[in-house]
């Protein structure tokens, strides 16, 4: 979108030999112009894969773009193929890419939802038998991004361990809701506080039963189908499909 980044982009390509054409413009809207294409590659993460890509590509061709959800930065590879004004792929192997600007996430402030003062605004307490070991995995494990799939419209935040204790905190997209889950290491269960008008944890622990139950399932596993109802993820078959 930047004129002079493209410029310095365009430059650098020639030096190496290769001259593609070189278009300053907004890339979530394509490129009408030369369509339809047999590849749309994107190096910027998307939340929402934007309908013009479909429209510009061939029946038959390939959108290849880093996809994820909200819950988590971590990405995944997903690989599209365009038939009848949808597209849909499986997913690969994990990424993370700068967002696509029109789809960044703007999180309000922690005091937006959690009362200021050390009150918790009348949150529910209880405990989980889900341990830190279970629960705490790498940043782009498998784990956190299904727990994106099954979870909408909510964001995860890690904090760091103070004092043998590490809070993990869920914050609602749609209203204030929020949850923390206090775990200890070695601990063999974790305090739970939530409110507002979701039970988030309640959410995410049944989102990390599910996945258990299904065989703890890698990236490869899920697929994604974008057409004219949506976005739809699934696991393993298109058929059993849900809106992220």
């Amino acid at each position: 979108m930047d004129p002079s980044v493209s410029r310095h982009a365009g430059a650098r390509l020639d030096a190496a030999g290769w001259h593609p054409r070189v278009v300053v413009g907004d890339g979530a809207k394509g490129h009408a112009g030369n369509a339809p294409y047999d590849r749309v590659l994107a190096t910027v993460g998307l939340r929402e894969v934007p309908g013009a890509w479909i429209e510009q590509t061939r029946p038959g061709g390939l959108i290849v773009a880093p996809w994820g959800t909200h819950y988590t930065h971590a990405d995944a590879v997903v690989r599209l193929v365009v038939r009848n004004g949808t597209a849909s792929g499986r997913f690969a192997r994990p990424v993370e890419f700068m967002k696509l600007r029109t789809q960044r996430l703007s999180l309000p402030p922690h005091g937006a939802y959690v009362p200021c003062g050390g009150g918790d605004g009348g949150a529910d307490a209880s405990v989980t038998g889900i341990t830190e070991s279970e629960f705490i995995t790498p940043p782009y494990s498998a784990l956190r991004f299904a727990l994106g799939l099954r979870v909408p419209n909510c964001v995860q935040v890690v904090a760091d361990r103070c004092d043998g204790a590490r809070p993990v905190w869920f914050y609602g997209l749609t209203d204030r809701s929020w949850a923390c889950v206090v775990f200890r290491a070695g601990a063999a269960e974790a305090r739970v506080r939530q409110a507002g008008e979701r039970r988030l944890w309640d959410e995410v622990e049944a989102a990390y039963r599910w996945w258990v139950g299904h065989g703890r399932p890698d990236h490869t596993r899920f697929g994604l189908t974008v057409g004219p109802a949506g976005q739809r993820v699934w696991l393993d078959d298109p058929a059993d499909c849900w809106a992220p």
